[in-house]
């Protein structure tokens, strides 16, 4: 087993580079027009990621950063907001997700965009609590708690359902990945948070109180700094 370092500068510059050079021969050719397109690429890109903490983060992980190529290459504005980048990442990762579930033949059982992020938020939110700054936990803890979702979701066979949820986190997921030796995480820490936030959030459309008593009582927590913020934003903007 090999752990893959995450991409500095210097790395993140040269896969931009690289990529910008051989997207635009691809499309145009080895020609002036296609260095000029690949340069001025090159320089957007690089721009989107030095001018924006938010994406600066999500630009060390080299999925994550090809996804960002993509996005732009697609002239899609990124959000200056964290809440909404990140919704952004989340939002094509689950349709990756969901399209690769229905292509290994579950599309009878294939979840939604929405349904999904119902079942990963509140995972994630378990997972914060119980890992904070770690984001790792065991497959039987991690079966245990989807069950309890799934059945809060009103799915009758829960069990069913964990065991093809965890079946496709090991094939086709780009979220949720299993790390290895029985251990599940995301796939940045990020997510974990972003999604943490999301659950805090969702928790307080009746009452704002849950949301004060959680926030409240991790003030001065290195670990939940982020959930906070991304929990405070979310509830700011949507």
């Amino acid at each position: 087993e090999c752990t893959l370092v995450e991409f500095e500068n210097e790395d993140i510059e040269e896969f931009i580079t690289k990529w910008t050079n051989a997207l635009e021969k691809a499309a145009r050719g080895a020609t002036k027009v296609a260095d000029f397109e690949a340069q001025r690429g090159r320089e957007e890109l690089l721009s989107a990621v030095h001018g924006n903490p938010g994406v600066r983060t999500l630009a060390s992980n080299p999925l994550l950063l090809a996804i960002l190529a993509l996005m732009k290459r697609q002239g899609v504005e990124l959000p200056e907001r964290r809440v909404e980048l990140y919704q952004a990442y989340v939002e094509i990762l689950l349709k990756h997700w969901n399209l690769a579930r229905s292509l290994a033949g579950r599309a009878g059982s294939t979840l939604d965009t929405v349904e999904t992020m119902r079942i990963l938020a509140p995972l994630a939110l378990w997972i914060h609590r119980n890992s904070p700054g770690v984001g790792l936990v065991k497959e039987g803890d991690l079966r245990r708690e989807l069950e309890r979702v799934f059945l809060e979701r009103g799915h009758e066979e829960a069990d069913l359902a964990v065991g093809d949820f965890l079946e496709d986190v090991r094939n086709v997921s780009s979220l949720l990945i299993d790390r290895g030796g029985r251990q599940y995480g995301f796939i940045h820490l990020t997510f974990q948070e972003y999604l943490a936030g999301v659950a805090l959030a969702q928790m307080g459309q009746q009452d704002i109180n849950p949301i004060v008593r959680e926030l409240a009582a991790h003030v001065g927590d290195d670990t939940w700094r982020e959930v906070s913020l991304l929990c405070i934003g979310f509830l700011g903007i949507i």
